[in-house]
């Protein structure tokens, strides 16, 4: 595995230092489906930091995350989330693919 976690953040490469709001996390995840894709890691800062996150809490922001993006996105993003451990600490990769029709955020959803 790269060290990927000291590329800088871009069009398809996004950190979170923790669990992002609702909105954030949709907004970045319709940015990505109508553009190139892209990855967003959570449990590492702007900053390259690796802060990591609870790894007995990983299987609930699992499910938050999937319901986050499916609740507020249309249509449907069906994001791929895996886990990953760096230095010991556990984050969360969320890979978006690229859509195939232009998402939205719909307002009724918020």
């Amino acid at each position: 595995m790269t060290d990927f976690w000291k590329h800088t953040e871009g069009r398809r490469l996004e950190f979170k230092g923790e669990m992002p709001s609702h909105s954030d996390l949709a907004k970045t995840v319709v940015a990505f489906a109508n553009d190139a894709g892209g990855d967003i890691y959570i449990g590492i800062d702007n900053k390259h930091n690796i802060i990591g996150l609870p790894e007995d809490g990983l299987t609930t922001l699992e499910k938050q995350l999937s319901n986050m993006v499916y609740d507020r996105c249309y249509p449907a993003i069906l994001p791929e989330i895996t886990f990953l451990t760096i230095e010991d600490k556990h984050i969360i990769r969320i890979h978006i693919y690229k859509g195939k029709h232009a998402t939205i955020l719909p307002q009724a959803r918020w």
